[in-house]
């Protein structure tokens, strides 16, 4: 790797690791929006993780809906443009993601929720960075749960209730990151928050509880321990919630072209003018369901049961 690649690496000190469907969109567009905050434009790298990624493996779908080859965008000249998710490999891919950092930048990172999950990932982050501070949202376990399944319903990923979902998830029966969805196993917080806690100090460990995102405070109190200067940050860009639920208005064809890759293909002819009304018909909003009692308290009973089956 040149030098410069190893420069743009040793400015790097900060993570958001997680967890999925906890914010962590809402996270990056608003400390990103801080002039003093520089994160990887490819939101989520997913380098620290690769050791339990095989992108080889990944699922049909998965691999047809996900930018899986990075040369292109890696080529491009700074500054990168946005981009949510890819599965950075060498080190000097990943090094090329901090390239457009400057001495102006307090905080250098990036937000891959796959951290949390990997057992991997403590350790290799920590070999690299020993001295970065580490951020993890965490959200209701159950409502994690539902508002992933509606994400990957809405995307085509999944069919049925959300019982019925994550039962046929839990009988995968080669489940990983890119081949199944781990509805549960990425609301196992505990046992994930503990393998970070072995190896990184609580001065350098902020867990943001569920609820935390919404209360002014907390913006306040990140940018203190981060050691920026104070910012407005709900007022700027990034402040709405991301991510938002919708469902398509044809489902069956949804999964079907998310299942041959027609849709990101269909995606590419839309003129960019048009995409943003076109999404806005083709996911619809005002028929997302809700989750209800007797679905939550039967995924409670499924956390507990794998949960309790981990610790045996």
């Amino acid at each position: 790797m040149s030098t410069q690649g190893q420069d743009a690496l040793k400015r790097v000190n900060f993570f958001v690791i997680g967890a999925a469907k906890c914010g962590t969109t809402t996270l990056y567009a608003r400390l990103n929006a801080h002039p003093e905050v520089f994160l990887s434009p490819l939101k989520e790298p997913n380098y620290y993780s690769r050791a339990d990624l095989d992108p080889a493996r990944f699922s049909k779908a998965f691999k047809t809906n996900t930018k899986l080859d990075l040369t292109g965008y890696l080529a491009q000249p700074d500054p990168l443009p946005e981009m949510q998710v890819g599965f950075v490999q060498s080190e000097a891919d990943y090094a090329r993601l901090f390239s457009g950092a400057t001495d102006a930048h307090r905080v250098v990172g990036e937000c891959s929720t796959s951290y949390l999950w990997s057992p991997s990932a403590p350790e290799a982050l920590h070999a690299a960075h020993p001295e970065a501070k580490i951020v993890v949202a965490l959200r209701d376990p159950v409502e994690r749960i539902f508002s992933h399944y509606l994400m990957a319903r809405k995307y085509g990923f999944v069919k049925g209730s959300v019982v019925e979902a994550v039962k046929a998830d839990l009988a995968h029966p080669d489940p990983s990151w890119g081949r199944s969805e781990l509805f549960v196993e990425l609301s196992l917080f505990e046992a994930q928050i503990a393998r970070w806690r072995a190896l990184f100090p609580d001065s350098q460990l902020r867990i943001l509880q569920p609820g935390a995102l919404r209360r002014d405070e907390t913006w306040h109190d990140l940018q203190a321990w981060l050691g920026l200067t104070p910012r407005d940050l709900i007022d700027g860009p990034g402040s709405g919630d991301a991510n938002t639920a919708g469902l398509s208005r044809f489902e069956g064809l949804n999964r079907w072209l998310t299942s041959t890759g027609l849709k990101q293909a269909l995606g590419r002819l839309v003129p960019s003018g048009l995409k943003s009304s076109l999404l806005g018909w083709y996911y619809r909003s005002d028929e997302v369901p809700t989750l209800t009692d007797a679905e939550r308290a039967e995924l409670t009973a499924l956390l507990a049961e794998v949960s309790a089956a981990r610790q045996d």
